[in-house]
């Protein structure tokens, strides 16, 4: 259901908030990775769809990070299972990244790292994968470098990037010290996305513009609910009666179906019913509103699986609006 613009412009600020948090703690982390490893240049990718885009970098070259952007090859784009962009992963990062360490497995740690504090003159790469490599680190004249990947179980969420032009920075408890900050990356990731996950059907219901059909045999009544429901920029359609609301359900979509109880003809519990028995499992979610005898028909209504709630006169315009939200947002679950 769409919020106000003072509300919605205050969540879209925390959202930002939020964002530029990451980013903080990211940047921050980065800053102390240098500090401790004595290495002027660290970045951290993130997995996005199956690519490891560098999100956050200190020390790099602009040439590096423009480079390093992406490790798809050029062309590879959306298009791709990110399970097959994974398997096109370049250079180093790629094979590190799906843990296919074969060829250089003597500079690797046990916690399936990179490292080496002569990268440039090094022996411990084989030809066929110093062929497939990109190159850019050794054009930046790295000698000591660490690629670290961050899992906290099997699948690799991000990659840990520690680079120097000097040598002999890097040991090996230094690279189990930068793995155990690296499974710290991926809980952060893995909680992170859990978190926006759980704000999508949120967001999603938020933005989205609503057609809800108003039942109401009282032509006051129906208006009034209906200058409520445009107010807050949705869709209202009036119908004066059930026969007339499943004949608009026949032709037109509609999200959810705001209806009386006590109608002549056909009641609104006869209407949830029909409306379920017709279009189930895609029948909108129904809103039943009485006004006489409210506690009698809300105790034997409550528990029916026709209606998705229930509203007793006299409500709240801020009440309505929060039963559609509700209905709406356990219509996507």
């Amino acid at each position: 259901m769409p919020e106000s613009s003072d509300v919605h412009g205050e969540r879209n600020s925390h959202l930002q908030k939020s964002d530029a948090i990451r980013e903080t703690i990211l940047d921050m982390s980065l800053v102390l990775i240098s500090a401790g490893t004595r290495c002027r240049s660290a970045g951290i990718r993130v997995e996005r769809d199956g690519d490891f885009p560098l999100e956050r970098s200190l020390g790099f070259s602009e040439k590096f990070v423009k480079r390093e952007r992406s490790l798809l090859p050029p062309g590879v784009g959306a298009e791709l299972h990110p399970e097959e962009r994974l398997a096109r992963l370049e250079c180093l990062c790629g094979r590190v990244i799906r843990g296919e360490l074969v060829g250089f497995e003597e500079l690797c740690s046990r916690g399936g790292s990179f490292w080496s504090n002569d990268f440039c003159d090094t022996e411990g790469i084989s030809p066929s994968v110093r062929d497939q490599m990109r190159q850019t680190c050794l054009e930046e004249g790295f000698q000591s470098i660490a690629l670290v990947p961050c899992h906290p179980n099997h699948r690799t969420l991000g990659l840990l990037h520690v680079a120097d032009t000097r040598r002999g920075l890097l040991s090996e408890r230094m690279v189990a010290g930068l793995e155990e900050t690296g499974g710290h990356f991926a809980k952060l990731i893995s909680l992170l996305r859990e978190l926006k996950s759980a704000q999508s059907p949120l967001r999603e219901a938020e933005s989205k513009l609503c057609s809800i059909l108003v039942v109401d045999d009282q032509e006051e009544v129906a208006s009034l609910l209906g200058d409520i429901l445009k107010a807050e920029k949705h869709r209202a359609t009036i119908a004066r009666s059930g026969r007339e609301a499943l004949e608009i359900l026949s032709r037109q979509k509609i999200d959810v179906v705001l209806t009386d109880y006590n109608m002549p003809g056909m009641s609104g519990t006869e209407l949830a019913g029909e409306i379920r028995r017709r279009w189930r499992p895609y029948a909108p979610p129904v809103i039943l509103i009485s006004g006489a005898y409210s506690e009698e028909v809300l105790s034997r209504e409550e528990h029916s699986s026709d209606v998705a709630a229930f509203l007793a006169k006299p409500f709240s315009g801020e009440s309505l609006l929060e039963a559609i939200h509700t209905v709406v947002l356990q219509q996507q679950r």
